[in-house]
């Protein structure tokens, strides 16, 4: 007598139930993950974004758009790179220090299009005065999928919200509470892009 005569009658159709759900659960997460991954590589956009603008990193900044992206503020309307030298150029002439945090986003993705609405709060620290302002807005944005890639081909940015008022960072806080090294710079020798972060001596 075979060993599978021994079986349980009903044995071998429930082993191929059992394995049709466990496919269909395996499927149901690959889903799942290519999702979350998809979602998440749509924010890392938005990361890139903030990141080189508050660093004036030109390459990192454009890494967020594809070349023929139109980016609006306002009345000003341009391409990717105008758009970059434009907004870094403003940021330099009229600010001493600024930065930009994402926080709240929606995303909706429809096959190789997403909308993406991204709350932004920035704080800008006026040039020549001892202002401050802080503004609450939204970046609208179109992203396009190419070649697997994600990055915004348009953008609205929409102002909700603005307050100025008398700033604390002087060069008495930057000694207390900064590295040795300093405050943060607009270029590469930022204390972020040391690799690896060392310790004191």
């Amino acid at each position: 007598m075979s060993s599978s005569s021994s079986l349980p009658t009903g044995t071998s159709a429930d082993a191929a139930t059992q394995l049709r759900e466990l496919r269909r659960q395996v499927d149901q997460l690959a889903a799942q993950l290519f999702a979350l991954s998809e979602r998440e590589a749509i924010r890392d956009v938005l990361r890139r974004y903030v990141r080189g603008l508050d660093r004036h990193d030109v390459e990192l900044e454009s890494s967020a758009f594809w070349p023929d992206a139109q980016v609006n503020y306002g009345r000003y309307s341009g391409q990717r790179d105008a758009f970059v030298i434009w907004g870094n150029e403003g940021h330099r002439a009229h600010f001493l220090r600024h930065e930009h945090h994402i926080t709240n986003q929606t995303i909706d993705i429809e096959g190789d299009v997403a909308h993406v609405e991204s709350y932004v709060i920035y704080l800008l620290h006026e040039r020549d005065t001892e202002f401050t302002e802080i503004g609450g807005a939204r970046y609208i944005d179109r992203m396009e999928r190419r070649d697997g890639q994600w990055r915004i081909l348009l953008r609205e940015f929409l102002p909700d919200i603005r307050a100025r008022g008398v700033s604390a960072f002087d060069a008495a806080f930057v000694r207390q509470a900064c590295p040795p090294g300093g405050a943060g710079t607009w270029d590469k020798s930022d204390l972020s892009y040391l690799r690896p972060l060392r310790p004191r001596r």
